[in-house]
């Protein structure tokens, strides 16, 4: 085993005891573990036993989107930005980001969502449902799923989340598209990162935030290709549609098969 191999390793057992950690702490919280029962039951109605996952990155301008319309939809983030968001009226709309729960997102952003695709249902992790700025909305019967917590180590992203819910849906086959897992290079650039430009919060980061994604970036990849694995395992078949980009972990198709 080289240095590097062994530094990888190293890192590996460091996140499993503090995941592990993580995760323990929060089965003790009593209404987490209710809720996270309640949405363990829940089962929603997907076209064909197949989603599609729309992620944000600059390739997704390549794109035709048209062609998922009437499939099982889900967005992320500033995705309903884009210009086919209300024709094709996503089934669900993912976020993890704590600049949602710091003020940096807006969560009015949640109105704007809803205005465009009424019977979204958001995807969020479970500790947001104690939140006080969502309960106008849950108190009005605003469609949530709740998804148990990502630790500090948890480095699959709102992809990763995405992919996870799926999996709780019992979904056999994953399809996602906008993924190119190269953002931090845009960034680092201060180029465009996204389909609809830059995250601007991001490029007022230092070079000492920057080390950090980069680390987190590497575990990113890393985690990617366990995952990977992992679904192959279990017979989930996870098919990246994206035009261009990183991910050699899962098989490739072209947008364009779709529906031919």
């Amino acid at each position: 085993m080289g240095f590097w191999d062994l530094m990888i390793k190293k890192d590996d057992i460091i996140c499993s005891i503090i995941n592990s950690t993580f995760r323990l702490i929060h089965k003790l919280n009593i209404k987490e573990q209710n809720l996270l029962r309640k949405m363990a039951d829940r089962k929603f109605d997907v076209t064909d036993n197949e989603i599609f996952i729309v992620l944000n990155s600059p390739s997704l301008q390549k794109q035709d989107l048209s062609v998922l319309q009437g499939k099982t939809l889900m967005f992320v983030n500033r995705g309903f930005h884009h210009p086919l968001y209300k024709e094709l009226q996503p089934k669900f709309h993912t976020f993890i980001d704590p600049k949602m729960l710091n003020g940096k997102w807006p969560v009015t952003w949640l109105d704007e969502i809803l205005e465009l695709s009424p019977n979204v249902t958001f995807i969020m992790p479970v500790t947001w449902a104690s939140k006080k700025q969502f309960w106008p909305y849950i108190e009005r019967g605003v469609s949530f799923y709740w998804m148990p917590i990502q630790t500090v180590c948890d480095c699959l992203g709102v992809a990763g989340e995405c992919f996870q819910f799926a999996i709780k849906q019992n979904i056999p086959t994953i399809y996602f598209t906008g993924f190119e897992a190269s953002g931090i290079a845009y960034e680092l650039i201060k180029t465009t990162s996204h389909f609809y430009g830059t995250n601007e919060e991001n490029l007022k980061k230092s070079t000492k935030d920057q080390v950090i994604d980069l680390l987190m970036h590497s575990r990113h990849l890393h985690d990617l290709n366990r995952f990977a694995e992992m679904s192959k395992a279990k017979g989930i078949s996870l098919i990246n549609l994206t035009e261009g980009g990183l991910l050699d972990m899962f098989p490739r198709m072209n947008l364009k098969e779709i529906g031919v």
